[in-house]
């Protein structure tokens, strides 16, 4: 079987996915992305090299593929090819989370570009697969998102197979700058569409200078994670790097600068997230995930933030239920509504490793096939019957 990976961040599924293809003696991989040298300084290519070949994305590539490579199918994350790059595409999403609403009328582009590439989404299509995290997910994009039930195949995370299988902190270390044999690490991974992490519960700057000065006051380290870097304003940037300067075991890293997280979420004791889909990764680790409470109250309105072509651009939403497709009280954590509240669960969740793990296992076996380790073979099944449906 010939495959084509067609990444727009390649890591987390795509990844797990990419790792376990190559290790396959019948499959034959190529990977193509936008800047090949940025993801080979990351550890994981390092702790985990690839045999395939990573490609720099050239415009041509869009048009005419591969050249002299003719893959059966392509797997793409969220960008979709200007023309097939192979008789069957599939796709596998990048993250099961709470925003939404991936209804149809959202994901009107993201229709037009899969049909014109591989043909129909809305109808049976041999030719097309769209991966669900679980049954709830699998109804969500065949009722809301509009895709075909022919077209779609319950898988489950492909990087919870990886995460299920701790790494060593000897072999983390050296790819961070501070202890993480001797100390916890608190990783702090907000999503970006609400703006400021905690701007809803007060002073933006005080506040997350209150918490980084209570993860170094308990002996932590703390991995700030953010989304792109271009997706924030200048003065957000300064503060960020305002908050590097104060704190010695503070490490920033920004989606377009350091893009895999897979390394993040084995090196942490602790997730902290205002309900990014980095959190369905975390929960196959069992250990303590706190979910901030992103907005004051699920009923008010509020400037949801986009990045589209043109840039970010905001829109005035008259109730934050819109945009979830999944509430927030269904989480695998614990969960803040208020500052004082989140330092109270940073203190628990550093001093009893255990204190999510009944919650991350009822959500995982409720959405997500309980992490049972075996997605990645789920997809190479679905990946040879797609190249063998006609």
């Amino acid at each position: 079987m010939r495959i084509l990976i067609w990444a727009t961040t390649f890591g987390a599924d795509l990844w797990s996915l990419a790792k376990y293809l190559d290790a396959r003696d019948d499959v034959t991989l190529k990977i193509v992305m936008n800047d090949p040298a940025l993801f080979e300084k990351e550890g994981i290519s390092k702790l985990y090299p690839l045999r395939s070949p990573i490609i720099r994305r050239r415009r041509l590539h869009d048009v005419v593929g591969v050249p002299f490579f003719r893959p059966h199918i392509t797997i793409m994350d969220n960008r979709v090819p200007f023309r097939a790059t192979s008789p069957k595409g599939f796709v596998l999403w990048h993250g099961f989370g709470w925003k939404g609403p991936n209804d149809v009328e959202e994901f009107k582009y993201l229709h037009m570009t899969l049909k014109r590439a591989w043909g129909a989404t809305m109808r049976p299509n041999p030719n097309f697969r769209w991966q669900c995290f679980g049954p709830w997910d699998f109804e969500h994009r065949t009722k809301t998102s509009g895709f075909h039930p022919d077209n779609c195949r319950i898988i489950g995370s492909c990087n919870h197979d990886d995460l299920l299988q701790p790494v060593e902190k000897e072999r983390l270390q050296p790819f961070y700058p501070f202890d993480l044999k001797e100390r916890k690490t608190v990783l702090i991974a907000p999503t970006w569409h609400y703006g400021g992490v905690f701007s809803h519960w007060g002073d933006e700057e005080i506040l997350f200078d209150r918490l980084l000065a209570e993860i170094h006051a308990r002996g932590a380290n703390a991995i700030l994670r953010l989304h792109d870097s271009f997706r924030f304003p200048k003065s957000y940037r300064k503060l960020v790097e305002f908050f590097r300067r104060k704190y010695p075991r503070l490490l920033i890293k920004y989606k377009d600068q350091n893009p895999d997280n897979t390394l993040d979420l084995q090196a942490a004791d602790v997730l902290i997230t205002n309900f990014s889909s980095i959190a369905n990764l975390f929960y196959a680790t069992r250990k303590p995930t706190i979910h901030v409470y992103p907005v004051k109250s699920a009923d008010e309105s509020f400037m949801w933030r986009r990045y589209t072509p043109l840039g970010v651009v905001g829109k005035k939403i008259d109730s934050v239920r819109y945009i979830w497709k999944l509430d927030p009280e269904d989480n695998g954590g614990l969960l803040a509504r208020d500052f004082n509240q989140l330092m109270e669960q940073v203190g628990q969740a550093l001093d009893a490793p255990d204190c999510c793990r009944a919650t991350a296992d009822e959500f995982l076996n409720r959405h997500m096939l309980g992490a049972d380790g075996k997605s990645c073979e789920r997809a190479y099944r679905a990946l040879s019957e797609l190249m063998e449906d006609s």
